[in-house]
């Protein structure tokens, strides 16, 4: 081995458990070892056994033996963690998802609780910008957003989106046949516009339109009385609802492969895990103009940028790609494979990891 490279993630949040495995695989097709250290209740979760050995945290000898450590969200272990690597010599990567961006409307869409939690992470996070080598931002809206507000901090940072392995297993033919819902996968919170994705919800069934609807949000409950509406009990054959229970990622895939298209119209967002999932499973987005998702989302090619105040002109979205599937499908899979998946980053990964880490061990250049 060329060298060896600890993945750190001190407090368990499955929404990165797809982020740490692409790249425990991007670091290992560059020919280094890759080790998790994780907080003990991912253990739940099997898929990153498969990917990677794992240590727990208080049982890990961090000594000279790491080339380099990722750490991949905030926690409050983090600083301890880092110093202990770097007194020997080990380079530190930090992926920073959330740079400082606090605000009023910020307050207003997660609420006083959420908005204390956010400012608790980003000052337990401070201290490891410090000391890391580098930072990652997700999106280049992410790396500006750092670089007026937190670069003070840390000045040496790029951009690297989002990293996903490939899951889709069927070939076009199959997956477009799948293909049946308008989808909002996720958080069902008003951050994420969920009570504008139901006044379309409302509003299609209004016009009696030819559309089923998913609403997969997993572990998150759905808000007290959303479905009151009597339009919605009158209509529930046309809204499949997967609430209130952990969903497995082949399950979470198998939603994204039956969607025609996908919900993104956030009022709140830095870069949305959402988008790539989507992308990978050949569904478009609509999405809002926040945030990053004019970076990834173009028009008539992968999606359509819309106002959440005009949801006719969202319904319409929605008809035209379940009028072109094989069209918009194969566009957005070209553009997950050219952006999100972990192998379109490898050179970026290895020229990063070679720089940081020249004067410790021979990082190979990627052969694929």
């Amino acid at each position: 081995m060329s060298g060896r490279a600890l993945l750190i993630s001190l407090r368990c949040n499955p929404a990165h458990i797809q982020l740490l495995i692409a790249y425990a695989k991007a670091i290992q097709s560059l020919d280094l070892e890759a080790v998790f250290l994780l907080d003990p209740a991912y253990s739940r979760f099997s898929e990153l056994g498969n990917a990677a050995p794992i240590l727990e945290p208080g049982k890990a000898r961090l000594n000279s033996r790491w080339d380099c450590a990722i750490f991949f969200n905030p926690s409050l272990k983090n600083l301890e963690t880092a110093k202990s690597l770097k007194k020997h010599g080990t380079r530190i990567l930090y992926i920073l998802h959330e740079p400082w961006q606090m605000s009023p409307s910020y307050v207003k869409d997660e609420g006083v609780r959420a908005a204390g939690m956010a400012i608790l992470a980003h000052r337990s996070t401070l201290p490891v910008l410090r000391a890391a080598d580098h930072i990652i931002l997700q999106s280049q809206y992410g790396l500006q957003i750092y670089r007026s507000k937190d670069a003070r901090y840390n000045g040496s940072a790029s951009y690297i989106p989002l990293l996903y392995d490939d899951d889709l297993r069927d070939d076009m033919s199959s997956l477009i046949q799948k293909k049946r819902y308008f989808s909002y996968i996720g958080n069902p919170c008003r951050a994420h516009g969920f009570d504008q994705f139901l006044n379309v919800v409302r509003l299609s069934l209004q016009q009696n339109r030819d559309i089923q609807f998913l609403i997969a949000s997993g572990g998150h409950s759905l808000p007290k009385g959303c479905l009151s509406d009597p339009i919605f009990t009158q209509n529930s054959c046309r809204i499949e609802i997967q609430s209130g229970r952990r969903l497995s990622n082949d399950e979470i895939n198998s939603y994204y492969a039956q969607s025609i298209c996908v919900w993104n119209v956030y009022r709140r967002s830095t870069q949305s895990g959402v988008l790539p999932k989507a992308f990978m499973f050949g569904a478009p987005v609509v999405c809002s103009t926040v945030g990053s998702f004019p970076e990834f989302v173009t028009s008539g090619r992968n999606g359509e940028i819309v106002s959440a105040r005009d949801p006719e002109c969202i319904i319409e979205a929605f008809q035209r790609f379940k009028e072109d599937l094989v069209s918009y499908a194969t566009r957005c899979r070209r553009d997950f494979m050219s952006t999100f998946y972990y192998r379109a980053h490898l050179r970026d990964l290895s020229d990063l990891l070679s720089d940081l880490t020249s004067s410790r061990a021979d990082f190979h250049n990627p052969t694929g």
